[in-house]
């Protein structure tokens, strides 16, 4: 059962932005309940017991869970120093976005006006952006001019325009199509051969 956000009326005893989760196996059967806000922190609880309780409102009966005493699985870090200066970012989002030696060519990180914006260099950027969006128009523009049906359902730019580490596969559990890692991108990262990365920057 996927977390759910409570709803939160003003006149509420409940808590602000609470959440809350089950953690089920494939038989329904429950092993740890989540709770906690979506800003501050998660706990979870083992169940020991479960049992039948009283309807509620709506009709339905309840179950209650006798659990162990809850643990912290996640707690929000105080906001960086100066953090009015950077878009009140986390210390993690002020980090997903730094350069990595020996990624692929592709990676978004290596986006030319990223960078400038990043380094204050705005007239440059905004020049570099309006330079990188006239590019992908242009490759996508070729690529629907040579668009033509190959088999039913798949065209030619479906074909040339696939992920180069994930395949559309259906997942073995959930049975949806989803993009799934194909392998390679390690490899590739190890001998810093990226002659399969197109030039999209």
């Amino acid at each position: 059962m996927p977390p759910q956000v409570c709803t939160y009326s003003y006149f509420s005893r409940d808590v602000a932005r609470k959440v809350t989760g089950l953690v089920t196996d494939n038989t329904g059967k429950a092993h740890f309940i989540l709770s906690g806000t979506w800003d501050e922190k998660m706990d979870y609880s083992r169940v020991l017991h479960s049992s039948k309780g009283e309807n509620s409102a709506e009709g339905r009966q309840k179950t209650v869970y006798e659990t162990l005493r809850g643990k912290e699985l996640w707690k929000r870090h105080k906001s960086p120093d100066h953090a009015d200066t950077m878009y009140y970012f986390s210390e993690l989002a002020l980090t997903l976005n730094e350069l990595e030696e020996g990624v692929a060519p592709t990676d978004s990180r290596m986006r030319p006006d990223q960078r400038m914006m990043e380094n204050g260099r705005w007239d440059e950027a905004n020049m570099e952006k309006q330079r990188l969006e006239e590019k992908q128009r242009s490759v996508r523009r070729k690529r629907e001019s040579d668009s033509s049906r190959i088999s039913e359902g798949t065209t030619q730019m479906e074909l040339s325009y696939r992920p180069l580490w994930f395949e559309k596969r259906e997942d073995p559990y959930t049975k949806e199509m989803v993009h799934l890692y194909k392998g390679g991108y390690w490899e590739a990262k190890e001998k810093q051969d990226w002659g399969v990365c197109p030039d999209i920057f």
